[in-house]
């Protein structure tokens, strides 16, 4: 995505904020780290993200978003959009939203300010979508139960695969007292190596709870992927997580994470083997001011295979990371 583009799309949004008379909401982070990779002895600084989000509600009904992120990318900065969407709540109840949105599933959020930790956890880099381009509706069914439903071009795609959509939703629910969490599917053709067509569908079952001090978070996750030889690699994963705020200015964190991937999807074979990984990590985390945080993550990766290099440049079953963050949002 240009920057033109982004800037043509800053501008629609504030030149509809000064026509209907209001002013557009725009806050935004930056999002700075130290990267230390344990195995191989080195490590580097990086700004990682700086994003500005413009949102504009015309009415009661009608809202228009749109996340501007400058994202590190090498050694170069990308500038595109995480998302932009137009919304409108009908008379019945019903949200209709078009254009490019978070995708609706899963535990972990996008965003390092939204985050406990630095990293995310296996699941949520290799069995769910990070955004979708298309449209979604959505509805309270209940005071405890929601609904959305959506229609996309595929995985992270701005583009379809041909006539091919990629369809899901989540079922909701929130019956008070700290619980919340959703059951989500999706499935959709979308395109693979040498433009064949292959079908992917998951099935992810989100949990968490807030009481005092404490979070509490998890994650099931399982998908496959059907070929055009119509054999099929599928996949399973989950996560949990605790969260304990211990005062004003400090807490820590917990997460394990596991990902069997039977058949080679995400991450190949070592050999003539398939791998199951998984993760510990352990984040305290600082609030020094209003908006500005800071986190230290202590992560290793575990493999049942020799998936990882040392710092003699040996195979390892596992790798150590060290890293340091510092956030803040306005």
């Amino acid at each position: 995505m240009s920057r033109a583009i982004i800037s043509v799309l800053a501008v629609v949004a504030l030149v509809g904020a000064a026509q209907a008379g209001n002013t557009p909401d725009i806050t935004g982070f930056a999002d700075a780290s130290y990267f230390h990779d344990l195995n191989a002895g080195q490590g580097e600084f990086g700004l990682d993200q700086v994003e500005v989000d413009i949102v504009h509600q015309a009415s009661a009904a009608t809202m228009v978003r749109a996340d501007l992120e400058w994202v590190k990318d090498g050694e170069d900065f990308v500038a595109q959009v995480e998302q932009a969407f137009m919304s409108y709540t009908c008379p019945g109840g019903y949200t209709l939203t078009f254009g490019k949105f978070n995708a609706p599933i899963g535990f972990e959020l996008l965003d390092a300010p939204d985050m406990y930790q630095f990293s995310h956890a296996l699941v949520f880099d290799h069995g769910l979508p990070t955004n979708l381009t298309g449209f979604m509706v959505g509805r309270d069914l209940s005071d405890v139960l929601d609904l959305v439903l959506y229609g996309a071009n595929g995985w992270d795609a701005n583009t379809a695969s041909g006539k091919n959509l990629t369809w899901g939703g989540r079922l909701g629910f929130a019956p008070g007292q700290g619980l919340a969490g959703g059951l989500s599917a999706i499935s959709g053709k979308e395109e693979g190596p040498m433009e064949n067509l292959f079908t992917r569908t998951v099935f992810d079952v989100d949990l968490g709870y807030e009481s005092g001090p404490w979070v509490f978070g998890g994650e099931f996750n399982t998908g496959k992927v059907t070929l055009p030889d119509d054999s099929e690699l599928s996949w399973t994963g989950f996560l949990i997580m605790s969260h304990y705020t211990m005062n004003d200015w400090a807490g820590l964190t917990v997460r394990f994470d596991h990902f069997d991937d039977a058949d080679g999807y995400a991450f190949g074979m070592v050999g003539d083997q398939y791998q199951t990984r998984q993760a510990l990590t352990i984040a305290p985390t600082f609030t020094l001011d209003d908006g500005f945080g800071a986190l230290v993550e202590l992560r290793m990766d575990m493999s049942d295979q020799e998936a990882f290099l040392d710092s003699d440049g040996l195979a390892t079953d596992s790798q150590t990371t060290l890293a340091f963050e510092m956030t803040y949002s306005w």
